[in-house]
């Protein structure tokens, strides 16, 4: 039933494809197919949810997403540039949230699929295939659950020979397999492991104690009553199988632990396991208790279903890739801001150069254009400022003035070094300035400092970023030293 729960937001995106046919795209999308659709449907959600909500229109993330979106592209309409964007974003989560339900419906199906036993039959192995082991879960005739069980149904049975030879084998195995985390049964400090079970072997072990007050057959032990050396406790191994008998016996120094006592009905649909599975050996299948205790019991095997918290892990990670797609806008605009620093004393000081020699502040930006296009028609390399040189060309050439051209490519460039320059344009514009050269080349010597300046600040800052790379070298190289010299004592 949890399946179908999951298929809810694959069932609701539906509806919304359909509501979605007519709805219009920013030109700037231009993914065709599958990836259309679900723009189609962010595309609906953004108009219906996230355009007419308050809480978003207030939004301090919202308002400085939209500062940034204008700042990487100027000439566009803001609103088309938000739009967009929170297609794009809304799209990516959407589109992460279907493969996520569908594989965690996928998933609930499949743990849902394996749990109940037809006919309460499990088919049993051939011989030598090793035992089958099951995880099962009981219910009551009402629905009501009544314990765990693991059920071990052994392979088919070996013929007299072959089973006299195989616990020959097995006796000399046993001392070593129930000291458990004990050196040896010579001396016992804590729990034996009195296995039923011995993997490769079909016997069934039972276990019985001497001295039932030191020694339990389930191999539980204490030493709180023990004095001196301890107490010699013969413990005596049945091996049983296909209505035969061997017994073998141990001498071990343990005292047991009170066998804990659980409910009545779970004890007695255990011993109707063990009862079914053994009368059973020489069948091909096993079957199980339909009732116990006047108590009818419904089977069904155990699994873990896990599709529940695939589905919270991909609605976190949709939720995480909404909030990053931010963040991503705030490091364009920065490494932008980067970039423009960077680049300014060269550019400063060419101009300079140009001017020195007679041109133009409008004939220096068209050459700079026209060398920036060539170069990138042959690298292929961008760069931010000249993109913007190459705008205040178009402008100039569409009829613009200088001074707005000038004053525009300030507020597009958003960086303290260049509002300082249009400036200074801009008033040898208005007023005329005889000294513009002069102060030009005081600004290149200026922008020369800042750059060297920022580059001392992008080293302490790359410092600082291999620091924590530093410190896990120090103790890797801490703990290569340290191992060995400790293992040697």
């Amino acid at each position: 039933m949890i399946a179908i729960v999951y298929l809810i937001i694959p069932v609701y995106t539906l509806l919304l494809f359909i509501l979605s046919q007519d709805e219009q795209l920013p030109d700037d999308l231009t993914e065709k197919g599958l990836q259309r659709r679900f723009e189609k449907i962010a595309a609906l959600i953004y108009r219906k949810f996230l355009e007419k909500s308050r809480l978003y229109k207030s939004s301090v993330r919202k308002r400085k997403v939209r500062e940034e979106l204008k700042i990487l592209d100027y000439e566009k309409d803001t609103n088309e540039l938000v739009r967009g964007y929170y297609i794009r974003k809304i799209s990516l989560v959407l589109e992460l949230l279907i493969v996520g339900s569908i594989l965690a419906a996928i998933s609930s199906y499949q743990a849902a699929g394996s749990r109940i036993i037809e006919d309460n039959t499990i088919v049993r192995k051939d011989y030598d295939m090793g035992d089958k082991r099951v995880d099962l879960v009981a219910f009551s005739g009402s629905g009501t659950q009544v314990g765990d069980f693991e059920v071990s149904v052994s392979e088919r049975l070996y013929n007299e020979n072959e089973a006299n030879k195989l616990f020959k084998k097995m006796a000399e195995e046993i001392p070593g397999i129930i000291k458990g985390e004990n050196k040896s049964l010579e001396k016992v400090t804590t729990d034996l492991k009195l296995v039923e079970k011995i993997n490769g072997y079909p016997f069934t072990l039972v276990w019985k104690s001497d001295d039932f007050d030191l020694v339990h057959s389930d191999g539980k032990v204490t030493n709180e009553a023990v004095e001196g050396s301890g107490k010699i406790v013969m413990l005596t191994c049945t091996a049983m199988y296909n209505d035969k008998k061997w017994e073998n016996t141990y001498n071990v120094n343990v005292c047991p632990k009170e066998r804990s006592l659980g409910d009545e009905l779970i004890q007695n649909i255990q011993k109707e396991l063990n009862k079914a599975e053994q009368e059973s050996r020489q069948d091909e299948n096993f079957k199980l208790p339909g009732r116990v205790d006047d108590v009818d019991i419904i089977w069904q095997k155990k699994s873990e279903d896990n599709s529940m918290i695939l589905l919270m892990l991909i609605l976190t990670a949709g939720c995480a890739i909404f909030i990053a797609k931010d963040k991503e806008v705030s490091k364009k605009v920065e490494e932008r801001k980067k970039s423009l620093l960077l680049e300014y004393p060269k550019f400063i000081s060419r101009l300079v150069l140009y001017m020195g020699a007679g041109m133009s502040v409008r004939g220096i930006l068209r050459k700079f254009s026209d060398e920036y296009k060539n170069e990138k028609s042959l690298t292929g390399k961008t760069s931010f400022l000249y993109e913007e040189i190459c705008k205040c060309c178009n402008e100039l050439d569409s009829g613009l003035s200088e001074l707005s051209v000038y004053e525009r490519f300030g507020i597009r460039c958003q960086v303290v070094q260049y509002t300082r320059l249009v400036t200074l344009l801009s008033q040898n514009l208005k007023k005329g300035n005889s000294e513009l050269l002069t102060v030009l080349r005081e600004e290149a010597k200026k922008a020369t400092k800042e750059r060297m300046s920022y580059a001392r600040k992008m080293g302490e800052e790359a410092g600082t970023k291999l620091l924590l790379p530093m410190v896990m070298m120090l103790v890797i190289v801490m703990v290569v030293i340290m191992i060995p010299a400790y293992l040697s004592f």
